[in-house]
């Protein structure tokens, strides 16, 4: 009797066990699943990459320089910074953002500085130094030479070298080129002979004179 109980207990014992076992249902997932989910997972990362992409800042045409330039002089513009020293126009646009290591050119430095101004162009700054090539004493009117600079990364199709490329618009002359990260460029309403005196280099070849 006692070996009856003992025997029942056993497969009371073992079928308790066998239970959740016939209870669990195998899934088998579909082939290639492992595939798939890797193709999902980069579509995601990219899609992740090329939306950071679209909101980082992105630089804008250089060509957008000049034709800003003269909108902006199209009117008396306000110069908030006046002196007639140009190193406290270096120093102030410096203070407004400007690069650190750009120069005002030798041959500018010999001329009276009237003022500066930072300059919006489609949403990047060229920091702006004005400058008079002819003043008569005691007369307010003259000619101006106008110094922009602006960071290469902030404009692109900008001069990739030192030598100097020069451009005209709507009776305006410019000449452009770049030293590091810093874009220079020289504009007046002027005649192009206007600018050359303030070149290092002046062009020699016709290719880089071009029109806007």
């Amino acid at each position: 009797q006692v070996k009856a109980i003992l025997e029942r207990g056993g497969a009371a014992a073992g079928g308790a066990e066998s239970a959740p076992v016939a209870a669990r249902k195998i899934v088998r997932f579909p082939r290639g699943w492992k595939i798939g989910l890797s193709l999902a997972a980069a579509a995601a990362l990219f899609a992740g990459l090329a939306a950071g992409w679209l909101r980082a800042p992105q630089p804008v045409s250089y060509a957008a320089l000049p034709p800003r330039v003269v909108e902006f002089f199209g009117q008396a513009p306000t110069l908030p910074k006046r002196s007639q020293n140009p190193a406290d126009l270096r120093a102030w646009l410096i203070a407004q953002g400007a690069p650190q290591d750009f120069q005002i050119p030798a041959k500018l430095q010999a001329l009276a500085s009237l003022g500066c101004q930072v300059m919006d162009v489609n949403g990047k700054p060229a920091y702006l130094a004005c400058f008079w090539r002819e003043k008569t004493p005691g007369v307010n009117e003259g000619e101006l030479v106008h110094l922009l600079v602006a960071r290469r990364t902030d404009f692109r199709d900008a001069p990739a070298s030192n030598a100097p490329e020069f451009r005209e618009l709507n009776g305006w002359s410019f000449v452009s080129w770049s030293e590091g990260d810093v874009i220079y460029t020289l504009a007046a309403a002027a005649p192009m002979e206007t600018l050359r005196p303030f070149v290092k280099a002046p062009a020699r070849s016709p290719l880089l004179l071009a029109r806007w």
